[in-house]
């Protein structure tokens, strides 16, 4: 065999250009916003001013490859392999709850260790139930889904494991996040309106419960609720976001100028990044960071519109939504008008587990929008 010859036999990636540009924008200004607000942070963490900035640009490495290696995976192979990418998932989110093996952090085990790093699984466990939603969804005709309950049942028993699963660590958001991408993929798949409603009829008080039992999940609705007169106690969080969200005007203070990173305001340079955003880039800066969301929504629909097949169309469509849905929560907490679920702003904020899996997943969005827009050959 000739030398070049098992060369040929690489997967080659396809990424879409629009959508590449906003994520490489995104990635690019995380680093710069993550400079700018965790030095306070990181000194206090490890004595070294630079340690997080450091750890942010090594990920960013890596998620480049992972945004390589998920642009290189056709829809076909990962259909072909749903049962088993979620069956690996479920298993690796049960050995997380396993003491010894899962770490603990901040009250939730969350974290495999993998020799120095940890990796959350929870980021693992979003695209494997898109993943395998859609390939279930696709063997499925979308009139047999809307005509029998129960099959629409059998298709929440791997997510709604997966959300207890998560609730055990416990990941709230994670788990709020997969159950909205399900509906979603549910409605998109076919289902009867009425039955998703009595669906999230149920839904509702169940997830009343699991607030109302949790006392720090309490905290964090009372702050929503009345932030100004908790502004320095549980609101002061959300109101110190409100503050420096405001303070950059139009055009924002300038690059490392931010005051409120200096201690005041709470997880500056992970969940509320996009405050120190708004404070050294100002509206501006906010706007462009939306922009680039919704380049990454505009293309995915293109893709879903034009794909020919049910499994594509609802990866497109699962894929995105996870994105795209996490960001409207993350930009809603910051803006006050959600309580806080501790969701990162992809690609954004800083966090090894996430900027690898967002990128993962948005190498897997755009090879499945090329392959879907790309021109049909004639026979």
């Amino acid at each position: 065999m000739a030398p070049h010859a098992s060369l040929m036999c690489l997967p080659r990636p396809r990424v879409d250009g629009p959508m590449l540009a906003a994520v490489l924008t995104l990635v690019g200004l995380g680093v710069v916003m993550v400079a700018a607000s965790s030095g306070s942070a990181s000194l206090a963490q490890t004595g070294d001013t630079l340690a997080i900035l450091k750890r942010q640009g090594v990920f960013g490495a890596l998620g480049t490859g992972a945004l390589v290696v998920g642009a290189s995976i056709d829809a076909a192979a990962l259909e072909r392999r749903s049962r088993t990418i979620v069956v690996v998932t479920l298993v690796l989110l049960a050995l997380v709850l396993i003491p010894g093996l899962g770490h603990e952090a901040g009250g939730a085990r969350r974290w495999l260790q993998l020799g120095p790093l940890g990796f959350q699984i929870g980021e693992i466990a979003k695209g494997a139930v898109v993943i395998y939603l859609a390939a279930a969804l696709a063997r499925r005709q979308a009139e047999r889904i809307g005509q029998a309950g129960l099959g629409l049942l059998g298709h929440l028993v791997v997510p709604g494991a997966t959300m207890l699963l998560l609730l055990a660590e416990p990941d709230f958001g994670t788990a709020v996040l997969i159950a909205a991408v399900t509906f979603l993929l549910l409605f998109v798949g076919g289902a009867r309106v009425g039955y998703l409603a009595g669906l999230f009829a149920l839904a509702v008080p169940v997830a009343t419960l699991v607030v109302s039992t949790s006392a720090y999940r309490m905290r964090r609705v009372m702050a929503f609720l009345e932030p100004w007169e908790h502004r320095y106690d549980i609101g002061y969080q959300i109101t110190e976001s409100l503050m420096t969200l405001g303070s950059g005007g139009a055009f924002g203070l300038g690059l490392g100028e931010s005051k409120q990173r200096l201690f005041f305001l709470p997880a500056a340079h992970t969940d509320f990044i996009l405050s120190v955003v708004g404070e050294e880039l100002g509206f501006v800066g906010v706007a462009l960071v939306v922009a680039c969301f919704a380049v990454i929504g505009w293309r995915a629909l293109r893709g879903a519109l034009r794909s020919t097949t049910s499994f594509t169309t609802l990866l497109i469509v699962g894929l995105a939504s996870l994105l795209l849905v996490q960001a409207a929560f993350n930009i809603a907490v910051v803006l006050g008008l959600v309580p806080t679920k501790g969701l990162t702003l992809p690609f954004v904020s800083a966090g090894g587990s996430s900027l690898l899996a967002s990128m993962f997943l948005a190498g897997l969005l755009m090879r499945a929008v090329v392959d879907a827009t790309a021109p049909r050959r004639e026979d």
